[in-house]
């Protein structure tokens, strides 16, 4: 038998390592004691907080109740909470239940409930759950009205017994506006509203690759147990529709041991309960040999929330778990310690890389800013910071995050460190970034360009738009139907309906319109519509591209002029000229300059190979046209023979492969033409035929040479 002084410490250890909990009289029979004593000293045990009882049908089960001091952990939840005594004095109040109210944290700390503002008293209804047994928790929404806006708070009331035997209330707040606008707007079944089940816990099985379930727990067997849902077969598949089951199948064939888990949601609905929601985590289990044997899933039910002790125990290992980059500073900002999406964001692999570092290192922000503004809340020293900052990451690269900096106090209310949350928003601020610059340059744009919604009103002009549309009242085109813009410009308007066409069958439309001004001056515009469609081939809208093309045409028109007079004028020469133009292609090429090279004017005449022609046929003529782009320095050392004078080039050159193969000695002069506007519109190249002239030079000289040098022969 045990002795009844050891009987509470052989109670505890029991339940220790039955932490599913045992009834009085499993109890009784495991420590070989009467029922009488196990149940007086579960009552003493269960009223200094270290047993809990929950009542399953008629058996009471007693389970070791899980402690955590609220003072360690009160400043790092996310949830706003006050703890408030029998005696209706506030023992705890956190930052952010302070935040969430606008409240200053050091003039309610220790002072009564009834300090606090009516708002706040009337919506949480303190006297009535302070005068309440609660047994369990309690929890409730609450509507808030603040100014002209109505917010909505999930409450939870736990009855609570603290170290000095006296009793109280923990209320944990949390913030749901966001949830219950996102449930109004979907209309979501109401069983999303209900408050949570009681005694919830998480769903754990095994299964096979096939789905045969292998293991489960005792909350994922009661829950099954009465229900169709597994069939006879015990398939974990067979509780999920299809299309979620083609995604496990998915998701279980892409695991491996590097990459061994994911997540997904899902509602199944229930005989008893109706419509659930459930978030499952699943992992794969990997052997000895590393080969994946079995997955093991587990699920939460995601409407409903845990009681408070599992709630806290979470929540104090959220921080090494959790997705979002986070990190821990003494209170100069010098870095006690971070989580792997700290490292995986910033690009290291070690914690001991990054602790013992400033937070200056890795934000473009100074601790002595951060400080200052910290400072600036409530005028309540270390009270937090939020915004946005720069940072570099271990490579070098730039991001852009938001920074929200909260500083944790002991129980004493003392800042004992700083806790600092990151967000990556670097591809949020590259899209403001590029959508900025785009704005930029269409509002810029030489072009004019348009935008027209698909019910065919204009929607964005830029300036230059408005500029070469000048015939419309200015200020007056955007949020006008098309039809209103097209009736200044007649050409346009009358081709509307082939605009349509175009864009319905092709999506794109090009044309050229001209008119006269009432000035007399011309007007000639290139237009260009072209639709938009997003990812689904909806219809976005419209873009319309303009350009003013006027002096363009005139130029071209006056260069066609140009080039016909230059043909005539060149045919007139007697020695061989031809002419290239300002992109590089033959426009003219006379008659001479067919008989010297053998080369015909079709062949010549709008060819831009006129080097490969004419080097096949004499490799040995010079072509001057293609020096002009060589700077005087490249020109002397590359070509020496080759002379400059003012802004034409000169040389002398035997060619070869003429005459029936017999060579000839040739002048070449290569010179620009300008237009009347002083711009080059082409080269002109003419070659003079020396071979006779050179003849009878070299004759000369060598009569000169014989009549110095030797004496004369009668005969010679």
């Amino acid at each position: 038998m045990v002795e009844d002084e050891d009987l509470p410490a052989k109670i505890r250890n029991l339940l220790k390592f039955n932490p599913r909990g045992l009834t009085i009289s499993e109890i009784s029979q495991r420590l070989r004691c009467n029922r009488n004593s196990i149940s007086k000293y579960l009552d003493i045990l269960q009223i200094a907080g270290t047993v809990e009882m929950q009542q399953m049908g008629a058996a009471k089960v007693y389970y070791p109740s899980q402690r955590v001091p609220l003072s360690n952990l009160i400043g790092f939840t996310k949830e706003g909470i006050i703890v408030i005594s029998n005696d209706g004095k506030i023992l705890e109040i956190n930052e952010r239940f302070c935040r969430m109210f606008d409240l200053d944290q050091i003039t309610f700390s220790g002072k009564p409930y009834e300090t606090l503002p009516d708002p706040i008293k009337k919506a949480f209804h303190f006297k009535n759950y302070l005068s309440l047994h609660l047994e369990s928790e309690q929890t409730v929404i609450i509507p808030y009205n603040t100014y002209d806006w109505r917010r909505f708070f999930k409450v939870k009331y736990i009855r609570t017994v603290f170290e000095d035997g006296r009793t109280g209330l923990t209320i944990f707040v949390e913030d749901v506006t966001l949830e219950k606008e996102m449930e109004e707007q979907l209309k979501l079944n109401e069983a999303r509203f209900r408050g949570i089940v009681e005694d919830q816990t998480e769903l754990i099985c095994r299964f096979t690759r096939e789905g045969m379930i292998t293991f489960e727990n005792e909350a994922f067997y009661r829950l099954f147990e009465k229900t169709n849902l597994l069939t006879a077969d015990y398939n974990f598949f067979n509780i999920f529709p299809e299309d979620l089951v083609r995604y496990l199948h998915k998701k279980m064939s892409s695991c491996s041991v590097n990459d061994p888990v994911f997540q997904m949601e899902s509602n199944i609905l229930l005989p008893d309960s109706g419509l659930k929601w459930f978030h499952w985590i699943t992992r794969a289990l990997v052997n000895d040999n590393g080969d994946i044997f079995e997955f093991q899933s587990v699920g939460r039910d995601i409407t409903d929330r845990k009681d408070d002790e599992r709630e806290i125990l979470i929540k104090s290992h959220a921080i090494d778990s959790s997705i979002l980059p986070t990190l821990l500073t003494d209170l100069k900002g010098r870095i006690t310690y971070v989580n792997a999406a700290f490292l995986n964001l910033w690009g290291y692999y070690l914690a001991e890389d990054v602790i013992g570092h400033s937070i200056e290192d890795f934000i473009t922000v100074s601790m002595d800013s951060l400080l200052n503004s910290m400072n600036d809340i409530n005028f309540h020293p270390y009270g937090g910071f939020s915004g946005e900052v720069s940072g570099k990451k271990r490579d070098g690269s730039i991001i852009y995050l938001s920074l929200t900096i909260s500083t944790v106090y002991e129980a004493k209310k003392l800042p004992v460190c700083l806790i600092a949350y990151f967000n990556d928003i670097s591809e949020r601020v590259r899209m403001i970034h590029e959508l900025e610059i785009k704005n930029t340059a269409m509002a810029k744009s030489y072009e004019g360009m348009a935008i027209i919604n698909p019910e065919g009103v204009l929607t964005y002009v830029n300036p230059s738009f408005e500029k070469i549309f000048r015939r419309v009242p200015n200020g007056t085109m955007v949020e006008r139907d098309i039809r209103w813009f097209t009736q200044f410009y007649p050409q346009i308007l009358s081709v509307l309906p082939e605009i349509k066409l175009s864009l319905e069958t092709k999506g794109v439309f090009t044309q050229i319109f001209s008119d006269t001004e009432e000035d007399g001056s011309r007007w000639i515009i290139q237009m260009h519509l072209s639709r938009a469609y997003d990812n689904q081939d909806k219809h976005l809208c419209t873009l319309i591209s303009a350009l003013d093309i006027t002096d363009q045409k005139i130029i071209e028109e006056s260069l066609a002029i140009t080039v016909n007079q230059l043909e005539g004028t060149v045919e007139q020469i007697g020695d061989p000229t031809f002419i290239i133009s300002r992109d590089r292609m033959i426009i003219a090429w006379n008659n001479a300059m067919e008989s010297f090279s053998g080369i015909t004017k079709n062949v010549m005449i709008g060819t831009s190979r006129y080097k490969e022609i004419i080097s096949g046929r004499m490799p040995s003529l010079p072509l001057l046209v293609d020096l002009f782009y060589l700077s005087s320095k490249e020109l002397i050392q590359s070509f020496p023979n080759v002379s400059k004078m003012g802004n034409s080039l000169y040389t002398e050159a035997y060619v070869s492969k003429i005459n029936n193969d017999d060579g000839t000695y040739v002048w070449v002069r290569a010179s620009p033409i300008v237009d009347a506007s002083g711009r080059s519109i082409g080269i002109i190249q003419t070659i003079k035929d020396m071979t006779n002239w050179k003849r009878v030079a070299e004759s000369v000289n060598d009569g000169y040479i014989r009549s110095n040098n030797q004496p004369t022969f009668p005969g010679e």
